[in-house]
């Protein structure tokens, strides 16, 4: 059996459909199909003699020996961390089990894993599961740059080795990233008193890329504008108006600027008159950060690029896309690659490539022979992929192509002119040749035509402009520009770089686009260099990434490396155990900073966002317990409460923002501003309420119903200029309010529970619609016709089952209420006795007889539950009547247990009953036929 190992199980997939439909592979049958199966929960995809399976990236990783996972340990400080012992971990025990069974039978095994760093690693992973299991079968790498049918047939037919000198780099990488960020976040964290959700991170790469973005940041708080003057003329030839500026760019004084303006009169001479051609280069081919960077012009982030790339490189749409490599191999066939896209939707643009196609194809300053730069290697149709998708294969697609186009050409025209004693200028630009920019349409080629103009023309002067303008920043870092910077330093890797800049917004250390330091992560920067702890110095881990290099080259062998890397640590830690009071007390500074939105309207204490234990949030006063004055905020489920830059007008607070991974932010605004809208609805709900109470209440900052409702009846009357009586009232009316309030939540989550959102109807928009229709609780609900309710956006199935649904839970509740056990309950309900009507309508040995609940008890129920309707509750019974009643019936002939059921359910429960009852209206209720009711009276006399 040949065992095919790949990095993911999509990949897996279609490898094994590759090699099923190959006539190229010489070890599986041509036309074998693939049978799709499950071992041990994981996919496997077989076909002749071979399975093909997929990891789910690294399925064992790296952690600490036992020991080491007490933060507050006083033996195992963070420090010792640096040196501890290191085990390998199973992180997906099933698959490593199957791996293993599957060796022992397999004759041949190949490594399919990406071909870089990381991939090597996984693949060495995967070979020492393999070897655990079976130390003798033959195991080969399989390398490739795309998933398409060439390279994976040849990649199988031209079999390699495992490269474990890449394994080793992306081990080291491994254990030093361990090493550094585990040892550094608990000293930091444990320094600030930060623990659970709230750790903070640092490592060997994220904090020198923090550092970049907060002195940047330093940098643009730092910055003066200083003032400068531009002078321009405007003129016209022949009815064209042209502008020409002065030659002097920039006046840095004024005096000379306005002494320039003086000089400058009419008539404007032409002096000279160039034309010119400028060449405009076809761009080089994509590598990693050129990719990120042409996608963040798209509004992509880093991370979003290259998850995108990665869907489409593993279903076979583009080639591998993290390399450094800017230079196409001549092993890759371009003819092949055009012809394939001809298929795409793209395919006038390929048309129009192959016509125009330049000798050779653009080369980068890059070069590497582990991947091509990324491009395309299979045709797609736009409707095949989703908007995101699109966007990015075009990109990948066109810029491809760009590279196989001629340059653009542009003819240059540059007048120069004499205006009295200044000199002006005007230059102007057409494109003559589009060349490649008639396929890679994502920069504007943007023409200034100027009108034909001869030395020796004179132009009137038809306004000077003498322009004052100011100095800008430097812009912050897009993410895209970071990452670049981050490879000028050398900083991470191809593959890691994007993550990075996630994990500083995972961990608000940063936000924004272009991103901007949050102040904890200003604080993390700060209390580091303040104290000399250089691990916001980028050589330390540019030294270290350069030596991982030299791993993959054999000069370095990864213990060397990791040995150096400790005592660079050791180094680290020196400063920060000397300073570490400090380092912990400014970062806590910083970080109350950042939840600190305002002054209490009411005290003038600081008003701080606030998370409690659970899911809880809310802005409270740090005047507590003095001051209770509190803003609510959604739950944290929703999201963490951040602070926002932007101040309200109104309130002087800091706006608010609920932020989720993986979902948008939910923009509160000023709290206080949505907290008195929000709550504006619920005030004018009490009767006696008006605008003019409203502005009253709130000027006093009273802003909820909540809040009449629990204050102190004389801040009240204070507020409203009134007395205690008419205060008693107001606040009944606010406890009101709070009742019906909860009744339309429950409403709303009993809705949110059992309504389906679909298109233009979410279960908000249902509930919104029952409250307009007058319906406030589960009891209005209940009562409600299916008709009515599909007035509400429902459909009649869906009106029904929710019916259905509400009386159920109203009518236990209620039942409940009346004094009817809940485990009472399950069993009525089971028996079909489900309203507070059946408890009175049915006669309790009845009850008894179909729930198996004796008879007292059923009495009692029936009579508790009559009472709470107000209706005459049944005549007592007990055991012991009913089984004498039951023992006189059965003893009647043709009378069985049967019918016994059907006479409890008519209230005959003996034979005097029986005797007394009108024979026509007990058939009627019974379904026993009159004259055999008849004869059963009979046989009672």
């Amino acid at each position: 059996m040949h065992l095919i190992i790949a990095e993911k199980n999509i990949a897996a997939r279609r490898i094994a459909d590759i090699l099923a439909a190959s006539s190229d592979s010489s070890q599986v049958q041509k036309g074998a199909k693939v049978r799709t199966g499950k071992e041990n929960g994981v996919s496997t995809y077989r076909f002749d003699d071979a399975v093909t399976l997929g990891l789910r990236g690294h399925v064992v990783e790296i952690d600490f020996e036992p020991g080491y996972s007490n933060w507050r340990s006083e033996v195992n400080t963070p420090r010792t961390l640096i040196d501890a012992g290191t085990i390998k971990k199973p992180t997906a025990k099933n698959i490593v089990a199957l791996i293993k069974k599957l060796s022992k039978k397999a004759t041949l095994v190949t490594i399919a894993t990406d071909f870089d760093r990381e991939g090597e690693l996984i693949g060495k992973e995967a070979y020492e599961i393999v070897r655990s299991a079976n130390k003798d079968v033959p195991v080969q790498r399989a390398r490739f740059s795309a998933i398409t049918a060439q390279e994976i047939t040849t990649a199988f037919a031209e079999p390699d080795e495992i490269d474990f000198d890449l394994a080793a780099a992306g081990e080291a990488r491994q254990i030093i990233d361990l090493l550094w960020g585990a040892s550094l976040t608990r000293f930091i964290s444990i320094a600030a008193k930060r623990g659970g959700k709230s750790i903070l991170s640092v490592g060997r790469v994220q904090s020198p890329t923090l550092a970049m973005i907060v002195d940047r940041e330093r940098e643009i708080e730092a910055f003066v504008p200083e003032p400068y003057w531009m002078l321009s003329v405007d003129t016209e030839k022949d009815g064209t108006p042209v502008t020409a500026r002065h030659t002097t760019d920039r006046f840095h004084d004024k005096n000379e600027a306005v002494m320039a303006e003086q000089n400058t009169s009419a008539p404007l001479v032409v002096t000279s008159a160039k034309e010119g051609t400028r060449t405009d280069r076809a761009p080089a081919p994509f590598d990693t950060t050129s990719f990120i960077v042409a996608a963040g012009r798209l509004r992509f982030s880093a991370a979003n690029a290259m998850r995108i790339a990665e869907d489409l490189y593993m279903n076979g749409y583009i080639s591998y896309p993290r390399t450094d490599n800017t230079v196409y191999p001549k092993s890759l066939d371009i003819d092949e690659v055009l012809k394939e896209l001809k298929k795409s939707s793209l395919s006038r643009a390929v048309e129009w490539t192959q016509a125009h196609r330049r000798k050779e194809p653009t080369r980068g300053k890059k070069s590497s022979t582990d991947h091509p730069p990324i491009h395309p290697a299979g045709a797609a149709k736009k409707e095949a992929l989703t908007d995101d998708q699109w966007k990015i294969y075009e990109l990948i697609v066109r810029r491809f192509l760009a590279t196989l186009s001629p340059d653009a050409r542009w003819t240059t025209l540059k007048y120069l002119f004499d205006a009295g004693n200044e000199t002006y200028t005007a230059t102007g630009s057409r494109l003559a040749e589009a060349g490649y920019r008639e396929v890679y349409t994502y920069s504007e080629a943007k023409e200034t035509i100027l009108p034909v103009m001869k030395v020796g023309d004179r132009l009137p002067v038809l306004g000077i402009n003498n322009e004052e303008k100011y100095t800008t920043p430097p812009p912050r870092y897009s993410q895209s520009k970071l990452i670049q910077r981050m490879e000028e330093l050398g900083l991470g890797t191809k593959s890691t770089r994007h993550e990075v800049i996630g994990k500083l917004v995972s961990r608000r250390y940063v936000e924004g686009t272009p991103v901007r330091p949050t102040l904890v992560g200003k604080g993390v920067v700060e209390a580091m260099e303040n104290h000399g702890v250089p691990i916001t110095n980028p050589e330390m881990t540019s030294t270290i990434e350069q030596h991982m290099e030299e791993i993959k080259e054999a000069k370095l062998s990864r213990d060397e490396v990791i040995s150096e890397s400790q005592t660079m640590l050791h180094h680290v830690f020196d400063a920060l155990e000397a300073n570490e009071e400090q380092i912990g007390r400014e970062i806590m500074g910083r970080t109350d900073e950042e939840r600190i939105i305002g002054k209490c309207p009411v005290c003038g204490n600081d008003l701080m966002i606030r998370q409690t234990k659970g899911m809880s949030q809310f802005i409270g006063c740090t005047g507590y317990p003095d001051c209770t004055f509190n803003i609510g905020l959604p739950s944290a489920a929703w999201g963490t409460a951040i602070r926002e830059d932007k101040v309200c007008e109104v309130h002087g607070l800091n706006y608010v923002r609920l932020i989720r991974k993986g979902a948008r932010p939910w923009e509160i605004g000023c709290p206080l501003c949505n907290h008195i809208s929000s709550n504006r609805e619920a005030l004018m709900m009490m009767p006696s309420a008006d605008e003019e109470m409203i502005s009253r209440l709130h000027a006093s900052h009273i802003y909820s119903v909540y809040e009449v409702a629990n204050i102190e009846p004389e801040r009240l009357t204070e507020a409203l200029g009134t007395d205690l009586a008419t205060v008693a009232c107001l606040r009944e009316e606010a406890e009101g309010v709070l009742e019906l309030l909860r009744k339309r939540s429950e409403l709303k989550k009993f809705v949110r529970k059992h309504v389906v959102p679909r298109r233009g109807r979410s279960p908000a928009k249902v509930a919104a619609a029952l409250v307009e229709a007058g319906v406030n609780d589960l009891g209005g609900l209940a009562s409600m016709t299916t008709e009515a309710l599909t007035h509400t956006h429902l459909s009649e199935a869906e009106a029904e089952t929710l019916l259905g649904e509400a009386r159920a839970v109203y009518n236990r509740a209620i039942l409940r209420e009346y004094g009817v056990p809940a485990v009472s309950l399950k069993k009525y309900f089971e028996a079909g006795i489900t309203t507070p009507a059946d408890f009175c309508a049915l006669h309790p040995a009845y009850l008894s007889i179909i729930t198996g609940i004796k008879p007292d008890t059923a009495w009692k129920h029936a009579t508790s539950v009559c009472n709470g309707m107000g209706i005459a509750p049944p005549q007592k019974v007990t055991a012991k009547m009913v089984e004498a009643g039951r023992k006189d019936l059965l003893e009647i002939p043709g009378l069985g247990e049967a019918m016994l059921e059907r006479l409890y359910r008519a209230g005959v429960i003996d034979m005097p009953g029986l005797k007394a009852a009108d024979a026509s209206h007990l058939a009627k209720v019974t379904g026993i036929p009159a004259e055999k009711i008849r004869a059963f009276q009979d046989a009672c006399k």
